[in-house]
């Protein structure tokens, strides 16, 4: 299975200290794991909104032959969008969104077949993210999904993550990836 990760916005490392701590134990279990071709670069948060495009283009391009997509707060905004625009292809996808900053009512574009959405009652970052007006970010991160789509699942993660990037301590790498491929094979 190919696994491709998508970081945040605001990562300056193109995720090495965060979803690319996730690969070792992916690759472990006998995936294969992309890490560079989705990273998207830096950006500020003025930038989420105004350049986009680029991110997003680039992310599609990464998931062409991808199976499985784990994002992390906004990687999951513009993974939806990149999923949308490859929508009009037969291939399908599994999607993992770990602290989601998007609306909580933001369901999986038409070509998931299965969307698990790790989220936390302690993300501050993504409770702070819900009060911008106007934007797709949003509370998924801290309270789920919240909706009818069957194809989507919440895996609460409140009990082990207790900051919005603390699935990436030393500590918790090995656990959450474990926990995103039993969430894939629900």
């Amino acid at each position: 299975m190919k696994i491709v990760l998508v970081h945040g916005f605001n990562v300056k490392d193109g995720g090495a200290n965060t979803v690319d701590k996730l690969a070792p134990f992916l690759i472990k279990a006998g995936h294969y794991v992309e890490i560079d071709e989705a990273d998207y670069g830096y950006y500020k948060l003025a930038a989420v909104r105004l350049r986009k495009h680029s991110a997003v283009l680039r992310i599609a391009k990464a998931l062409e032959n991808a199976d499985v997509v784990v994002s992390h707060s906004n990687g999951a905004n513009f993974v939806n969008k990149a999923l949308k625009l490859l929508a009009h292809r037969d291939r399908k996808y599994q999607e993992v969104r770990l602290s989601p900053a998007i609306n909580r009512s933001t369901a999986a574009a038409d070509n998931v077949t299965r969307c698990v959405v790790f989220h936390t009652l302690t993300d501050f970052w993504v409770w702070v993210s819900g009060f911008l007006i106007f934007h797709p970010w949003g509370r998924q991160g801290q309270k789920g999904y919240k909706g009818d789509d069957l194809r989507m699942h919440n895996w609460d993660m409140t009990d082990v993550v207790k900051k919005h990037s603390d699935y990436f301590t030393d500590e918790n790498a090995e656990f959450i990836a474990k926990e995103v491929l039993n969430a894939l094979e629900q």
